[in-house]
């Protein structure tokens, strides 16, 4: 198999893991709580709460993009496989 599809598929397993599931929700939680509980003044624990949160949403969107990558390299391969009977 491609690697992508190898890839692909090894995504796929984390985000379906329930303890990634968990860490996410956990990690999301958290960051946006000290967000929205900072003081007035607690102006850079604010700006570094919301740069955790912007870091964990590009995590997740990285992982998701390689997910997507590797179901359609193994969709173009299965594609492949059958033009080549004809």
């Amino acid at each position: 198999k491609p690697q992508e599809v190898v890839d692909g598929n090894e995504a796929k397993r984390i985000i379906d893991s329930e303890v990634y599931k968990k860490a996410m929700q956990a990690l999301a939680d958290g960051y946006q709580g000290q967000w929205l509980n900072s003081k007035p003044e607690e102006v850079e624990f604010r700006e570094r709460a919301y740069m955790k949160m912007q870091i964990l949403a590009d995590f997740v969107a990285e992982v998701r993009t390689v997910m997507e990558t590797g179901r359609m390299a193994e969709e173009q391969n299965e594609n492949d496989k059958v033009m080549t009977h004809y």
